[in-house]
């Protein structure tokens, strides 16, 4: 009842058990920076993973999810800091040559909120 769920998706075959890695943002100055809130999840043979968060409040919050490939716990980048592995954010935002920002990416989440993430490769 006091919970919402992040359903992390992919479109492509991705192994299962694979972790997805979810952190959560409550404010623009600290998006992308530090996370509110971190938790991860596996993902099942359909590839979806459900990540529930228990005590959030009620508010406007920014989703991160990655798919940690190598399961080594960390987003791997390459020479000019863009990810090698999958990445995705809330409301479904996908930026080309920037990052994004809180505003783009934000939902308002209650308690029994569903927010849908979805990985592309």
């Amino acid at each position: 009842p006091n919970s919402a769920v992040a359903a992390v998706q992919t479109t492509f075959k991705a192994k299962a058990g694979k972790a997805v890695r979810l952190s959560v943002y409550d404010s623009d100055d600290r998006f992308l920076e530090v996370a509110a809130i971190k938790h991860q999840g596996a993902l099942d043979e359909s590839g979806l993973a459900l990540v529930k968060f228990y005590g959030l409040k009620p508010g406007a919050y920014a989703f991160a999810a990655y798919l940690d490939e190598n399961n080594d716990g960390r987003l791997n980048r390459g020479a000019l800091g863009i990810p090698k592995e999958p990445v995705a954010f809330s409301n479904g935002v996908v930026p080309k040559l920037r990052r994004p920002g809180f505003d783009e990416t934000k939902v308002d989440v209650a308690p029994g909120s569903v927010v849908i993430i979805t990985l592309e490769d």
